[in-house]
């Protein structure tokens, strides 16, 4: 189990970030020390990955309104939640990842135009140092 501290340094989020998470809803709370409600708290090997996940979603540019509607689609797949609706919340979670590889793909499509931009730029001025010589 970690702690707040331990999952701030694992994961290069600070403790008050991963509070505010937290209360807005894109992390579900965690469990606590003894079970009380003020208790400190504690995080397993799986709620680590999952902020990491988050993390990277939000790295990646999703919105945390966006990041916080899968979350709570997710923590209600994992209650006892009617099985009707599982289809429903599956779809609606398929739905934010699609829309979000979307915007990755474009992101990723606007870098390399950049980086090629970038390469290009750097052989043109290595082409113009050789041609005028040694830098003195």
């Amino acid at each position: 189990m970690y702690t707040i501290s331990d999952i701030a340094r694992l994961t290069g989020i600070s403790a008050y970030t991963l509070r505010y998470y937290e209360k807005i809803g894109v992390l579900p709370d965690p469990t606590r020390q003894e079970g009380r409600k003020n208790g400190i708290r504690r995080y397993s090997d799986q709620d680590l990955r999952f902020i990491r996940f988050i993390h990277g979603l939000k790295q990646t540019g999703m919105k945390l309104e966006e990041i916080a509607a899968f979350v709570q689609e997710g923590c209600l797949l994992a209650d006892d939640y009617p099985v009707m609706h599982v289809d429903e919340t599956l779809k609606k979670r398929i739905e934010i990842l699609d829309e979000h590889l979307e915007h990755l793909e474009k992101q990723m499509q606007q870098l390399e135009a950049v980086k090629n931009f970038t390469l290009e730029k750097r052989a043109f001025y290595v082409n113009l140092q050789a041609q005028r010589g040694p830098i003195k």
